[in-house]
């Protein structure tokens, strides 16, 4: 029996061997993208990048190259579509979620893909979120106060001075944040908000701002930290509401939650708030083998961990409070097990069970 015994010992060690140099192999020699579901200038595109920046060394032998690919349309969900259909399955691809995207397979089932089958590697970092307009420039130049209040009218101060006006909004599209919260807010607190589709960035969006095209956007407020300081530490913006996880510099912003008045409402607010306490979340598509995966959810783990990639995130006022893959699952599956009457109504609410017209 003992000829038997080593045998077996030794194909084990052989087999476990085996594993490293295959995994160093397959990326040694490749170049892996990241989709970015959005174009260049706003936050969505440096998380991605930062991530580009730092994961290539915790890749098979660190021998690997990582770089960015910008995919926007759609608010994401043309990017998500890619990755679900026409993304390679085998660990050279992965990309961040729009997190406005996260619970549309209960919204719009014809989407075109499912948040519950991704396979998620965890997410860099929730993030709180703000609806508000700009008050102009202060230099002298540019778009001003007193331009604004001539185009559009008097100056939106409060949730209340959203409610005698229109205000003119921007977003890149009906998958996008920047459209879900102001359309929600128009439905449960009488808000007048317009939403101009077809911004390709949050960079886009805050020039329109400058220019005035637009008077407002929605935006994580590390959004403008990041890419816009200017915008907070020049009180260039009034914020009207917040959703998300709490902030001790943003409590002077009203929440949305302490608006809702009903359950129905506030389960509603539930199924969109998940896309900020799960926030810049990552996956690779449906289809992948179960050891690439494995080792890109540790090559992830490893990276969010990396005191380069923290130090460069702290640099972009980028917060970090990274999820496991494990997490991120729990709160997307949870977020379905809403009633059913909540998700209907949410979608009646948006609009999205309309039919289009015909050309």
């Amino acid at each position: 029996m003992k000829p038997v015994t080593t045998t077996m010992a030794a194909i084990a060690a052989a087999t476990a061997l085996s594993g490293a140099p295959m995994a160093a192999d397959f990326y040694g020699d490749k170049t892996v993208r990241v989709v970015v579901p959005s174009g260049s200038g706003g936050t969505y595109h440096l998380y991605c990048q930062i991530l580009a920046h730092h994961m290539a060394k915790h890749l098979g032998g660190g021998t690997a190259s990582v770089i960015t690919q910008n995919m926007p349309g759609a608010g994401g969900a043309k990017a998500a579509r890619y990755m679900v259909t026409a993304a390679p399955k085998d660990g050279s691809v992965i990309s961040m979620i729009n997190p406005g995207s996260i619970a549309f397979p209960g919204l719009r089932p014809k989407v075109g893909f499912d948040t519950r089958q991704m396979r998620w590697l965890g997410s860099m970092s929730g993030r709180a979120y703000t609806v508000g307009v700009y008050n102009g420039s202060k230099s002298g130049s540019g778009f001003s106060a007193a331009d604004a209040k001539k185009k559009f009218g008097f100056p939106i101060r409060s949730i209340a001075d959203a409610r005698k006006r229109t205000v003119i909004m921007g977003t890149s599209g009906k998958s996008s944040t920047s459209y879900l919260i102001p359309s929600f807010m128009n439905q449960t607190l009488g808000t007048k908000f317009k939403i101009i589709l077809g911004y390709k960035s949050g960079g886009t969006m805050n020039l329109a701002l400058q220019k005035g095209e637009i008077e407002g956007r929605g935006n994580f407020y590390t959004g403008y930290l990041g890419v816009w300081p200017e915008a907070i530490h020049d009180n260039l913006i009034t914020f009207l509401a917040r959703i998300g996880p709490e902030r001790d510099d943003i409590k002077h912003i009203p929440r949305i939650r302490d608006l809702m008045k009903t359950d129905l409402q506030r389960d509603m607010l539930d199924i969109l708030e998940i896309s900020f306490l799960v926030g810049q979340a990552f996956y690779a598509p449906p289809g992948i083998s179960k050891e690439r995966l494995s080792e890109l959810r540790t090559a992830f783990v490893k990276t969010v961990q990396d005191k380069a990639l923290l130090k460069e995130a702290s640099k972009r006022h980028l917060p970090m409070k990274w999820q496991t893959h494990d997490k991120v699952q729990t709160a997307i599956d949870n977020i379905f097990k809403k009633p059913p009457t909540a998700f209907k109504t949410l979608t009646s609410m948006l609009g999205f069970n309309k039919k289009k017209k015909k050309k």
